[in-house]
């Protein structure tokens, strides 16, 4: 099976991997987006977990990663409920990491196990925990697989970062003590621009916020009233919305026109008369770089990374206040 991706390219990939990207689970996240429900408000936000899924997978096979660990990437977002990260946000669980809590039950209940038998793979060791995976999974400030291509995939969707540019900065990456690293300041810098741009110009843009804060209450109202259960959200975005369609609630249907109807967002400070608020989980990068070879923060020899890395997670840390007019 040739996989193709508009950043990796073409890749011929092993039978194993085809059958799991064929598994009806890999297959609902073609309909799990990654903005959550933005793309309701903004059809252009219309990256899928899929897509995410397939890159990881990719990104740590053009990096060396083995088998086993690509299988782990291509399942790493497995277990995310319908919106994707909505449910943290109606749950108040700031560590954005619901679906990681669920993902052993989810994996015991699918096809994933016994297909990955038929290969000779335990599931658990490959699965169950994500940061035996070193390319896969770094806490942040670290990179890894999973954080870079989210970044460039959204900055060469949705800020127009050209593929030829993307392709320059995976030239600078070499593997050091199984971590990322890079090879000069120059690309260290330009990734943290590219990750601010979806961590506060993205993440924090006022449409996506208002989507969230709506379908998270339509949630929380849904499961307040028993309306729904948790379990109803493990399906794709599409059947999720049918469902709440379908519920008896003047409050859920007047939340969800809110989601379907044109709507105008500004930006406000706290001393304002603000209608939402809200704070996303605080998420910086500062890359390592080679020096006097000795792997190391950028932060620690570029004033100018220790600045933007330092502006970042304030911006990040402030939240946002939003008037709806």
């Amino acid at each position: 099976m040739i996989v193709g991706d508009s950043l990796y390219g073409d890749v011929e990939i092993e039978e194993v991997l085809e059958k799991l990207i064929l598994s009806d689970e890999i297959q609902r996240l073609k309909d799990v987006h990654m903005a959550g429900p933005a793309f309701l408000l903004n059809p252009l936000w219309n990256e899928t977990r899929y897509e995410h899924s397939i890159g990881v997978m990719l990104l740590i096979r053009k990096l060396g990663g083995s088998l086993e660990e690509q299988i782990a990437g291509l399942l790493h977002d497995v277990s995310h409920t319908a919106f994707s990260h909505v449910i943290d946000l109606a749950l108040e669980n700031e560590a954005d990491d619901y679906h990681e809590h669920i993902k052993s039950e989810l994996l015991t209940q699918s096809t994933i196990p016994e297909l990955l038998l038929t290969y000779g793979y335990d599931y658990e060791e490959l699965l169950v925990d994500d940061t035996k995976w070193t390319l896969l999974e770094q806490s942040a400030p670290l990179l890894c697989c999973d954080r870079i291509d989210y970044t460039l995939r959204e900055v060469q969707r949705y800020f127009d970062v050209p593929v030829s540019e993307i392709k320059q900065f995976l030239q600078d990456i070499k593997i050091v003590e199984g971590k990322i690293v890079l090879r000069t300041t120059k690309w260290a810098l330009w990734f943290i621009d590219q990750y601010r741009k979806v961590v506060i110009d993205f993440f924090y843009d006022p449409k996506n916020i208002c989507s969230y804060e709506w379908m998270a209450d339509i949630i929380r109202l849904a499961l307040a009233d028993h309306l729904i259960s948790l379990a109803d959200l493990m399906v794709t975005d599409s059947a999720f919305m049918q469902t709440i369609r379908a519920i008896d609630s003047p409050n859920i249907q007047q939340l969800i026109q809110k989601l379907e109807a044109p709507v105008s967002c500004l930006r406000c400070t706290e001393e304002d008369s603000y209608d939402i608020y809200q704070k996303k989980k605080t998420r910086v990068v500062d890359p390592l770089i080679v020096r006097d070879g000795k792997l190391i923060a950028v932060s620690l020899v570029s004033d100018e990374a220790k600045e933007k890395i330092e502006q970042l997670r304030s911006d990040s840390e402030k939240g946002i206040y939003l008037k709806i007019t």
